[in-house]
């Protein structure tokens, strides 16, 4: 029996086994059977049949279904990460077109807050920096990391 079910597939294997409590006499009484009783038997089995399928049904509806909701979870996360680079770039871009050293100054987002961190001249550019990132498009917020510490030689 092992090698049988060994060799179906897991739905054929419950359609299967379902069918075997369909058959309620006894054998001596299946012996004497008539044509209604061999015909009630098929109706029995299937009966049983059927909600063994509809039951099989239900079961694959559910995992498709869960297994869809892992795939739009999946999915909001790499488009929440793609937004979160492109505000990154809209900030450099916007900061660098203001004279702002990339290289002095970097920025970072996630969740559409913007860090920035690095080093400036000035308070006033420090604000200016600050003011640049959150003026961007789809920005929730800005953490300010910045230092205000010496000009760099050049």
């Amino acid at each position: 029996m092992t090698r049988l079910l060994a060799g179906m597939s897991i739905a054929s294997a419950v359609l299967w086994l379902a069918t075997l409590p369909a058959c309620k006499r006894a054998p001596e009484e299946k012996a004497r059977s008539s044509d209604k009783a061999v015909g009630e038997d098929m109706k029995d089995v299937a009966r049983t049949t059927e909600k063994a399928a509809k039951d099989i049904g239900h079961a694959a509806v559910g995992a498709a279904d869960r297994a869809g909701e892992k795939v739009s979870e999946a999915g909001d996360r790499v488009a929440a990460g793609s937004q979160d680079s492109w505000i990154t770039t809209k900030v450099k871009s916007e900061l660098a077109s203001k004279g702002f050293d990339p290289l002095r100054v970097h920025v970072d987002t996630d969740g559409k807050v913007v860090t920035l961190s690095g080093t400036v001249e000035s308070a006033t550019e420090r604000a200016k920096a600050v003011a640049l990132a959150r003026a961007v498009k789809d920005v929730a917020g800005v953490t300010d990391h910045l230092f205000v510490g010496p000009a760099q030689k050049r």
